[in-house]
């Protein structure tokens, strides 16, 4: 996996980080949460990831320049603790690549000194729910208790989180004894964007971590959207094609 470094961030600099990592999934919830997170902290992107196994197309912006798919780490120093944000273009396409990007992940936090890692995802539903509830997995008890605090979270109580977003915080536990917590927020499965549920976990964060991030912003049509994510350089997913080939989108 390539890197390319903005800002070389030595743990020593970090005051007790926190990783918040966001990818894209279901309904684009936690990504949407994330890159909502990294806008209005103004966080800082110190490094982005180019995996070998994301899928082979390239960004082109709207000044016609190229670049290809990217995951970013971007930097939050706080007043009384730093935080970290992962999100990116898409993931990878195939279950060893999975497995490789959570790992490599995993291991920069690790390096940055993280004392948790928090993913935040999709709990897909058969319908559109009114109030999204956050349902809770986490690598302790000790932590789950911490975060099923809030009134709006409910334990998750037996399946599977598939991807990116509920490997790296195992990863994280198992490899470097790094807790992790992944809160996912229920939504409609075939909703292509729902800022309702990453409002929800957005709400969630605020109450932890007194963000003081106004969730009424992550309710924008699709034109301010578009400009939402151009700040940070990363892709809505809305892509071009190839003539003649089917419009796909990464779920």
């Amino acid at each position: 996996m390539r890197t390319k470094i903005y800002q070389e961030v030595k743990r020593e600099y970090l005051n007790h980080p926190i990783a918040i990592v966001g990818l894209p999934g279901i309904a684009r919830v936690g990504k949407l949460a994330v890159v909502r997170m990294i806008v209005e902290l103004n966080a800082k992107r110190i490094m982005d990831i180019f995996p070998y196994d994301y899928p082979a197309w390239i960004v082109v912006g709207k000044n016609g320049v190229a670049r290809p798919l990217k995951s970013s780490i971007f930097l939050y120093k706080g007043k009384d603790r730093d935080f970290l944000f992962l999100t990116g273009d898409a993931q990878p396409l195939s279950s060893l690549g999975l497995h490789e990007y959570s790992k490599f992940i995993a291991q920069k936090f690790h390096e940055f000194g993280c004392e948790l890692i928090i993913a935040l995802a999709a709990y897909s539903m058969g319908r559109v729910p009114e109030q999204p509830k956050i349902h809770v997995a986490a690598t302790s008890e000790e932590l789950l208790k911490q975060f099923l605090d809030h009134d709006n979270a409910v334990l998750f109580n037996g399946g599977t989180i598939t991807g990116a977003n509920g490997l790296i915080p195992t990863y994280g536990k198992v490899y470097y004894g790094i807790d992790g917590v992944v809160l996912l927020a229920e939504t409609y499965e075939n909703l292509k964007m729902d800022p309702k549920a990453s409002e929800v976990l957005v709400n969630l964060l605020n109450d932890k971590f007194s963000f003081q991030i106004d969730v009424s912003k992550i309710n924008l049509n699709d034109r301010r959207l578009r400009e939402f994510f151009e700040r940070i350089d990363i892709e809505e997913e809305e892509k071009i094609e190839e003539p003649g080939k089917e419009r796909t989108y990464i779920t």
